[in-house]
């Protein structure tokens, strides 16, 4: 085989090797992974410089600091996350996507095998994960990460099927198109085309998608960085590869988390 037949097959691929995996992470999500780290490290050192600053002396000025101290971290986290949803604009996104696309058409990529259709099995699958995938992350984040609770008497009485309409009324167009294509961008990679990659190497693609998903989300914070890695990326895996077999309504429950959060109560509740 020729190095233009090795570049430029004849045949459709089906199988993305795994240099194909690497080129396509890094056209995807390499400058997110650095940007999400630095914020992440930027967070850390912020920590330690508020407590070196607020507690010089004794352990007394500790206890007696300790809500400044949460405040500046609190404002550092939200910094983080302001500046990583800037800089990974649609239009950028949008562009990286379309490199991917171009790459793939070169490689002669088969796209018909990644299942991407509405059916009307989308509509309860749809229901199905978001119930799932948001009262996990209910769940998660209350014990993993001083998440808000969600299951008091009073947030569950004032919920209310109509408010989700009214809270995706209430964005913005560019957001919910944001969140669409953000969606798109992630689980086709994750899920569609590490899909493609031989299936002798399963679960060394999967360890591998993991651990992606997790570096360039490190910026909401490590336990948050695993749960939506390994948590959610594997249930994602799951109902795409074994149960829906359709790649629409991840993306979908997808772009409800990006617009919303991951959780399902908030969805509901009226507040």
């Amino acid at each position: 085989m020729s190095i233009r037949q090795f570049i430029f097959p004849k045949e459709k691929t089906k199988n993305l090797r795994f240099y194909d995996v690497i080129i396509i992470s890094l056209i995807l999500f390499g400058e997110f992974i650095i940007r999400s780290n630095q914020l992440f490290l930027d967070s850390l050192n912020a920590v330690k410089s508020a407590m070196f600053y607020a507690f010089p002396l004794s352990p007394i000025l500790l206890s007696q600091n300790t809500e400044s101290i949460t405040e500046t971290v609190a404002e550092t986290v939200d910094t983080a996350t302001e500046g990583v949803a800037y800089s990974s604009n649609l239009q950028f996104q949008f562009f990286m996507l379309l490199l991917v696309f171009l790459y793939l058409i070169v490689r002669n990529f088969d796209f018909k095998q990644i299942p991407f259709r509405f059916k009307l099995s989308v509509i309860p699958w749809y229901f199905v994960l978001l119930a799932i995938m948001g009262l996990s992350a209910d769940v998660l984040y209350l014990l993993f990460d001083n998440g808000y609770n969600y299951f008091t008497k009073e947030v569950l009485l004032s919920m209310d099927f109509f408010e989700l309409f009214r809270k995706i009324a209430a964005l913005s167009p560019i957001a919910i198109i944001y969140a669409l294509l953000n969606a798109f961008y992630e689980e086709f990679f994750f899920l569609g085309l590490l899909g493609t990659v031989d299936q002798k190497y399963k679960w060394q693609t999967l360890l591998y998608s993991t651990m992606i998903r997790i570096s360039f989300h490190t910026y909401q914070g490590m336990t948050s960085a695993l749960i939506i890695g390994v948590v959610f990326g594997l249930m994602y895996y799951y109902f795409y590869t074994y149960r829906i077999k359709n790649l629409l309504p991840v993306v979908l429950v997808h772009s409800m988390a990006d617009m919303f959060g991951s959780g399902f109560v908030y969805l509901f509740a009226r507040f």
